[in-house]
């Protein structure tokens, strides 16, 4: 063979194996169906801030992502990690005019909340339906593997998310002499304190940590329900992680009943204020790890906890997200 010849040949391998048709990927969405791409998607609109967070977390930034208008609505450390893209609306409420000004290959859009608008966002763009409103801990994982894939770089997510486990893993090893502790999560507003159970998304990052989230918080819910203040001193956590410590919320309109001080979270100055939306709402690998740095930083400023005392179970039933 010439040398001539034998450039050109090198030339088309190199063609068949960088060229678009050389790529091709099945995952299974959250409906159960197969999704195909045949091509790498280079412009990607996320619908959650859950999908953001996976595409960030490897270094991907989408052209469009549903940040309910507000951009400060995602996480600093995902925000940290964007470049380049603009607000296509509400997460319920996508706009569709400018999800198709923006030209996308792939949507990623939520299996709760967007099969109304299936048909639609798929005569834009090829669309696949994946969990993140309602999932777990380990469900957004599960969902953060399959984006790798269909972004085409299942050996980057992998890698990823291992790293992710270890850091998981380094945070629970630094909060062992929690392990054991009740902690919970609730938002607390003007009219009342809302709690997560460990079904819900920041219950199984709790529990990732090797912390015991009080059982029967709505043990099959994944979301909050609204707790008085009597469920409070009944469950007594270790650690009450509070995501709004505002004046004028319902715990400081409780510390003025007697019974405030003798709470343990109270007692051991284990009242730790979290924001609020950030782990309510924002799922996904970078959210995680931040929590889990939250907690660190907090937990390590507290005293010694001195109770291994379980809390009371009792029973709630709670709505979904």
């Amino acid at each position: 063979m010439s040398l001539l010849g034998y450039l050109r040949w090198i030339t088309f391998s190199l063609f068949l194996f960088t060229s678009p048709t050389a790529f091709s990927t099945t995952i299974t969405d959250s409906l159960g169906n197969p999704f195909t791409l045949d091509a790498p998607p280079q412009r990607i609109i996320t619908l959650e801030y859950a999908f953001a967070d996976a595409l960030a977390a490897i270094d991907i930034s989408p052209v469009g992502i549903a940040d309910d208008n507000d951009p400060l609505n995602l996480h600093p450390a995902v925000l940290a990690k964007l470049e380049g893209w603009v607000s296509v609306g509400g997460r319920a409420t996508p706009a569709l005019e400018q999800i198709a000004a923006l030209k996308p290959d792939l949507i990623i859009a939520d299996v709760n909340r967007h099969q109304a608008i299936y048909a639609a966002l798929s005569q834009i763009a090829p669309t696949v339906l994946l969990a993140s409103r309602g999932e777990t801990y380990q469900e957004n994982l599960d969902v953060a593997l399959k984006i790798g894939d269909i972004a085409g770089h299942p050996d980057v997510m992998q890698a990823r998310l291992l790293q992710h486990k270890n850091t998981m893993q380094g945070a629970a090893d630094a909060l062992s002499r929690f392990h054991g502790k009740s902690v919970l999560f609730a938002v607390a507003s003007e009219n009342g304190l809302y709690a997560y159970s460990g079904a819900a998304y920041p219950g199984g990052v709790l529990k990732a940590l090797k912390l015991t989230v009080p059982e029967k918080v709505g043990e099959e819910d994944r979301a909050l329900r609204q707790l008085t203040f009597d469920d409070i001193a009944s469950m007594d956590p270790d650690i009450l992680l509070s995501g709004n410590m505002e004046p004028g919320s319902i715990l400081e309109q409780w510390q003025q009943r007697p019974a405030w001080q003798s709470l343990k979270a109270v007692s051991s100055g284990q009242l730790i204020g979290v924001d609020g939306n950030h782990w309510a709402s924002c799922r996904g690998m970078l959210a995680s790890e931040a929590m889990a740095d939250n907690l660190q930083q907090a937990l390590t400023m507290t005293p010694e906890p001195q109770s291994n005392v379980l809390p009371v179970e009792w029973d709630l039933s709670i709505e979904p997200e």
